[in-house]
């Protein structure tokens, strides 16, 4: 399979089916504790709020980030869906893959992630599309998982705004090479998928805790 408008599609389509767990993990904690979970959240430079959920062993960000300065408070550049703050300014903010490494090119690093967060890796996004084993519609928004991936679509590095409705689109961590990054998709269907876009390409951030 390959997303048209995305260069040079990577990998073929993964996926696995859905253990049931808890959703949210309160940060700073090593042992579950399910009535404090539930209030978990996690907090970027700008303020912006962000309910915190864990599925297998991993701890993820329940929406996609919102930022507008690094880490260290620096302006950066980010955009949204057809550059239409008004209409998808609930869809979170896109941003290159620089931009969401903060000029960084080491899987795992924080990025624009909050501290105590960064951009997952190929192997990360991997150990949560084989933990939904094929259900990939458990990440979707109303699935089971409390991932809520919306199909918010993205850009390709020329600017095009693509598959709205078709597909959420998230950066990994991960280069392929001086040009490309990783990406990973969810389908309307369920539909899980790596593929390999032009580092110029604008594709949301969702966070996993370190």
């Amino acid at each position: 399979m390959r997303i048209p408008g995305f260069p040079a599609a990577a990998g073929s389509p993964r996926g696995r089916a859905l253990i049931a767990g808890t959703f949210s993990v309160l940060l700073g904690l090593s042992s579950l504790d399910n009535a404090a979970i539930a209030q978990a959240t996690a907090s970027d430079i700008d303020g912006n709020v962000y309910p915190v959920f864990k599925i297998g062993e991993q701890r993820w960000l329940a929406t996609n980030l919102q930022v507008t300065r690094t880490p260290s408070g620096q302006q950066i550049t980010s955009f949204f869906f057809n550059d239409d703050s008004l209409s998808y300014s609930g869809q979170g903010r896109l941003y290159t893959w620089d931009v969401a490494m903060n000029g960084s090119s080491e899987p795992g690093a924080q990025g624009i992630c909050p501290d105590g967060w960064h951009l997952p890796t190929d192997e990360e996004w991997t150990q949560l599309f084989d933990y939904v084993d094929d259900s990939g519609t458990e990440l979707l928004v109303g699935g089971s998982t409390g991932f809520e991936a919306s199909l918010d679509g993205g850009a390709d590095y020329r600017g095009n705004y693509l598959y709205s409705g078709e597909f959420a689109l998230f950066w990994s961590s991960t280069a392929v090479n001086e040009e490309r990054a990783y990406h990973h998709t969810v389908s309307d269907n369920g539909e899980l998928g790596k593929f390999a876009a032009m580092k110029g390409a604008r594709i949301h951030v969702r966070c996993i805790g370190d």
